[in-house]
């Protein structure tokens, strides 16, 4: 079994975030849970991603409440997700280019400010009583663009921020921080949704992706440690598969010039490398129909609260909140796995995402409902942290930016589901539109359990 890529050897002049923990005698909690809590610049990172994913969930409860509010269809709904995906899936292989070739830091601080001027329109045009869904739609769609350009380079800074030896347990932290915002932050929307207004809520959302785009100005790359390079290093020799050194590659490969040739040619061989690489291939396969049956209910569930449970904005919000406080549970476990069994505990993520589905589309009742969540937000961070932990852990350095734009392209074909599950909701109902998704979940999960040993043994 491949084991993760070795870091780039020390740099004589170290110009990053050196983790001097003992040098300066301050030391952060010595649990693994914590443990990439040790390096500053993370630190800075995990603060702007707090805000970054408060913003997030603010919108994913406003978004398709507000939609299904002036439209009363399911298929609008979808049609908003829908408006994302295009620009998404003919963005994204050009956005992993620009994420291996370009600092990752200032692509992701400009795609973060392009969004923050997108939803600050969406809260003039609420306040000047002009909105109308055309131009929800075409927010969406820039918002889309942003994200496939964006969302790779987000993915491949983290390793850059704390090695290849922390990168399983910053994931996991990273995944918990967006699930503690999820535990409080659509409750505090859906409040202020049904006391302020939709307007308030979005110049909320806008003031806090420019506090993100602020928090990672301090964020440097990580320069490991004489103990972080003997230790991966060891690994690597063991498994058979020490490397050149990833910085000197990558900086040779991004030293070409050429322009749109070059990019060609970079697509080109990120598709070949992802063919070729039979782990990375699996990977991807089983997180795309995960994916695909897996996140239709988090667009619908504002429409289902608002038809089954004849709830509103604050049920709506105490729902997403419950499924962050199970979400933040999962995260925290991942986050704690040492560096073995994460093929098979991720595959039973998915198992158990798909059992408690299939339990929140047959529930009527909020409060059962509420304590299903918790199951469902479990499950939904397990198989969201471990399936990126395993891709990025898996991909070689030089390939992390075009590997991940995949994986968020997979996203963005997810939004054609959703549609999909937004137009058969029409026709049979929404528990039983959601719930075909959740049966289908649970025969992919068993099937990668019992018959992709490549998947399911990875340490």
């Amino acid at each position: 079994m491949r084991a993760p890529w070795a870091p780039a050897p020390l740099a004589t002049e170290p110009a990053g975030d050196v983790e001097v923990v003992r040098r300066r005698g301050v030391r952060m909690p010595s649990v693994r849970t914590f443990e990439a809590l040790n390096s500053r610049s993370f630190r800075w990172f995990f603060v702007a991603m707090l805000a970054q994913f408060s913003s997030m969930h603010m919108q994913m409860l406003v978004n398709p409440w507000l939609v299904f509010d002036i439209t009363g269809s399911y298929a609008r709904v979808g049609a908003i997700a829908l408006a994302s995906a295009i620009p998404g899936l003919i963005l994204g292989f050009p956005g992993g280019v620009v994420a291996d070739r370009a600092p990752k830091k200032i692509v992701v601080q400009i795609g973060q400010t392009v969004n923050a001027f997108g939803t600050l329109s969406i809260a003039v045009l609420l306040t000047l009583d002009m909105l109308t869904f055309t131009h929800l739609m075409l927010v969406s769609a820039l918002q889309g663009g942003v994200f496939a350009i964006m969302g790779p380079a987000r993915q491949a800074f983290i390793p850059e921020i704390v090695g290849p030896r922390r990168l399983s347990n910053a994931i996991g932290l990273n995944m918990a921080g967006m699930n503690v915002t999820r535990m409080g932050v659509p409750a505090l929307g859906g409040f202020l949704l049904a006391i302020v207004g939709p307007a308030a809520v979005f110049y909320v959302m806008a003031a806090l992706i420019f506090i993100a785009v602020l928090f990672l100005i301090p964020v440097q790359k990580h320069v490991p440690t004489p103990e972080d390079i003997e230790e991966d290093r060891i690994l690597a020799e063991a498994a058979g598969t020490l490397q050149a050194a990833p910085r000197a590659r990558a900086a040779s490969h991004g030293g070409h010039g050429g322009g749109g040739a070059r990019g060609l040619a970079d697509i080109r061989d990120g598709i070949r490398y992802m063919s070729g690489d039979r782990v990375v291939m699996a990977l991807l396969m089983i997180n795309f129909f995960i994916v695909l049956m897996s996140m239709p209910y988090m667009q619908m569930i504002a429409g289902f609260v608002k038809e089954v449970l004849n709830g509103g904005p604050e049920q709506i919000g105490f729902l997403i909140s419950m499924t962050g406080i199970g979400a933040l549970a999962g995260s925290l476990v991942v986050a704690s796995m040492p560096n073995r069994g994460r093929g098979k505990v991720f595959l039973v993520s998915a198992l158990i995402l798909g059992v408690a589905l299939i339990g929140f589309v047959t529930s009527t009742s909020i409060w059962l409902t509420a304590v299903i969540m918790l199951a469902v937000g479990f499950g939904q961070a397990g198989r969201m942290s471990l399936g990126s932990i395993l891709i990025m852990s898996y991909t070689k350095p030089e390939f992390q930016g075009r590997v991940m734009s995949v994986y968020m392209m997979e996203f963005s074909l997810v939004s054609f589901g959703t549609f999909a599950v937004g137009i058969l909701a029409e026709f049979v109902g929404i528990q039983w539109a959601i719930g075909s998704t959740a049966i289908a979940l649970v025969l992919i999960s068993i099937y990668g359990l019992f018959f992709m040993p490549r998947v399911r043994d990875l340490p």
